[in-house]
C-alpha cells in the first residue's frame, strides 16, 4: 500500500490506536518530520489544545509506533539524549517520518492539522504586528 493510502486510511479510523497513529503523524509533520518519543504525548496534547477524545497510554504509544514503522511511515532509532540543564544523558527513541512531503500533502485534507497550523500562523502574525 502506498504511504498516501496508509495515511488516508488512518484519517478514516475511529479506534484509539488509529487516532493515536494519526496524531503521531500530525506531530511529526508539524515538526518537520522528527520528534523524540518522550515529546510525542505533550505535543499531541498541544495539537488538540489539551482535549483528547481518547486516552493515551505508554503501551498504546509503543504499539502505535511499532505499527507505523511496520507500515513504512516512520523510522525509529534509539539514541542518547542530553538532559538540560544537567550534563546527564538518557536513552530515548528518535522518530522520523520516511517521507515528509507526502505526509504533509495528504494532511492538507485533515481539519486538526490545518487548524493547528492556522492557529500557529495567527500567533506569529499577531506577534509580528506588535513589533
Amino acid at each position: 500500500m502506498r504511504l498516501e493510502d496508509v495515511v488516508r486510511k488512518l484519517m478514516r479510523g475511529d479506534d484509539e490506536l488509529s487516532k493515536l497513529k494519526l496524531d503521531v503523524i500530525r506531530v511529526l509533520a508539524i515538526f518537520n518530520g522528527v520528534s523524540w518519543m518522550s515529546e510525542l504525548i505533550p505535543d499531541i496534547m498541544k495539537v488538540h489544545s489539551y482535549i483528547l477524545d481518547y486516552r493515551i497510554t505508554d503501551d498504546l504509544l509503543e504499539t502505535a509506533l511499532h505499527e507505523l514503522e511496520s507500515e513504512g511511515l516512520v523510522h525509529i532509532e534509539s539514541r542518547m539524549r542530553g538532559m538540560f540543564p544537567s550534563r546527564n544523558v538518557y536513552e530515548d527513541k528518535l522518530i522520523k517520518l520516511r517521507d515528509l512531503e507526502i505526509v504533509k500533502r495528504v494532511l492538507t485534507e485533515d481539519k486538526i492539522y490545518k487548524s493547528y497550523l492556522s492557529k500557529q500562523m495567527e500567533i506569529m502574525w499577531r506577534a509580528m504586528k506588535r513589533t
